[in-house]
């Protein structure tokens, strides 16, 4: 008899494959409201913020679950802020190493409303990008 942790698992994966699968074109599809704002780039001295961090690190845990690529956050190079409903929208470049120490420059797009447990964060896009 299989345990109750090994039966969500997979339902858990399954779930989060369709989060980060959407494109952000049709991110009101799943459940994210859609916006008009503009994107508000952060500044320099503000991208150190403990929160854009946390959002980085939570888009690199998701992508390891989903995709068994663990990745480590190396820093967070740049971002912009875009106002989507409740929450904002987080756009960040981020450079984070692999397994060997190879480190790459990846885009990642996340939902969530800061301070908030009755929302729950989604992770719109994760990409590589060129560079290190």
């Amino acid at each position: 008899m299989r345990s109750l942790a090994a039966l969500l698992v997979p339902l858990f994966l399954v779930l989060t494959l369709a989060v980060v699968s959407v494109p952000v074109a049709s991110a009101a599809v799943a459940g994210v409201p859609p916006t008009s704002a503009p994107w508000v780039p952060i500044s320099n001295s503000n991208i150190k913020d403990k929160l854009y961090r946390q959002v980085a690190n939570f888009s690199l845990m998701i992508h390891a679950l989903v995709f068994r690529e663990y990745l480590d956050l190396v820093e967070v190079v740049s971002g912009s802020v875009q106002v989507a409903g409740v929450g904002n929208n987080y756009s960040l470049l981020l450079r984070a190493a692999d397994r060997n120490a190879t480190v790459g420059r990846y885009q990642t797009v996340v939902w969530g409303v800061p301070g908030s447990r009755d929302w729950n964060w989604m992770v719109i896009s994760f990409r590589r990008v060129a560079g290190n």
